[in-house]
């Protein structure tokens, strides 16, 4: 008699990856010039690097607000 099973892991999903230079700044910016771009370019993720050299990424939500997400440094 089994009392308790447990389920099976769920498998990940084969990762999609996107490939695209347009979405990443070549040159610092400031938070407003990147928010700028990314409108401007159309973009859900936008990738740049602030004056000290930071890495940040900015990510448009599905209700449409922007998502600012710091990296570690």
């Amino acid at each position: 008699m089994i009392a308790h099973s447990f389920p099976q892991a769920a498998s990940l999903p084969e990762p999609h990856i996107v490939r695209s230079l347009d979405s990443v700044a070549m040159r610092p910016m400031t938070l407003e010039e990147a928010l700028k771009e990314a409108h401007y370019r159309d973009r859900d993720i936008f990738i740049f690097r602030n004056r000290t050299g930071q890495l940040l990424v900015l990510h448009r939500m599905r209700d449409g607000k922007m998502e600012l997400i710091e990296t570690p440094a």
